[in-house]
């Protein structure tokens, strides 16, 4: 496997480096697309491979969390991919995302070894539009100077229930109230928490045909800033019925 490779030779890097180079080079290595989050995709090679799932109790692909239900990725240094928070996308239109530290063997800076997953987008996407206010003055037909009209702001999140009481508690949800956890943005794109997106703003929403009005109450982050990063700020909403 790559890493035991990569061990072995670790008192040799000097050696390995223009090895590695040499391989992202060749035709054993492929065309990807590197992705951090808002910014403009990045052309790389890459060696992926197949790693060995030595974990009994790791998350799905698709949830957050650290699992070793991976492919090991060798990458020329990228400064940016030594953080969370990027996609990677093969030649196959196959996309991963890191789901452990990025290695820099030895602090070298000459490759990355990135364990990753594949992206499974299968968690329910909901389209919200919010009325946001307007920006500035705007001066009327008369001359006058008054606040801009504001507009609506289409948005999508990720949304599941929660039944814990002490979140139940913490945004005030009576009886007939949903209470649900919230990330911004697609799997694919996460966001933080959109300009113009206040607490207490409110969007329709419909749910299993039944419509009604979601609340943004309140923010509610991870404690490990990785995962906002890679998945999106998370938030609480309720949703009541008309």
């Amino acid at each position: 496997m790559i890493l035991d490779l990569l061990n072995a030779a670790s008192a040799q890097l000097d050696q390995v480096g223009p090895i590695i180079a040499d391989v992202l080079a060749s035709d054993l290595a492929q065309p990807v697309t590197f992705q951090r989050f808002g910014q403009p995709p990045e052309q790389l090679r890459s060696v992926i491979g197949q790693e060995e799932d030595r974990s009994t109790d790791a998350p799905e692909v698709h949830e957050p969390g650290i699992s070793s239900r991976s492919f090991t990725a060798l990458l020329p240094y990228h400064e940016a991919a030594l953080t969370p928070g990027w996609t990677l996308t093969d030649a196959a239109g196959r996309v991963y995302v890191p789901v452990a530290p990025v290695l820099n063997p030895a602090g070298r800076n000459l490759f990355l070894v990135a364990r990753v997953a594949p992206l499974v987008e299968r968690t329910r996407v909901h389209d919200l539009v919010f009325e946001v206010p307007g920006q500035g003055l705007v001066q009327d037909s008369l001359g006058n100077r008054k606040p801009a009209p504001g507009g609506t702001l289409a948005v999508q999140a990720r949304l599941r229930a929660t039944t814990d009481p002490k979140l139940r508690d913490t945004v005030g949800a009576d009886n007939a109230d949903l209470v649900l956890i919230g990330r911004w943005g697609s799997l694919t794109e996460p966001t933080g928490r959109p300009d113009g997106v206040r607490w207490g703003s409110q969007s329709p929403l419909v749910i299993d045909g039944q419509a009604g009005t979601l609340t943004v109450q309140l923010a509610h982050p991870d404690e490990d800033t990785a995962t906002e990063a890679q998945f999106g700020q998370r938030f609480l909403a309720l949703w009541r019925t008309p």
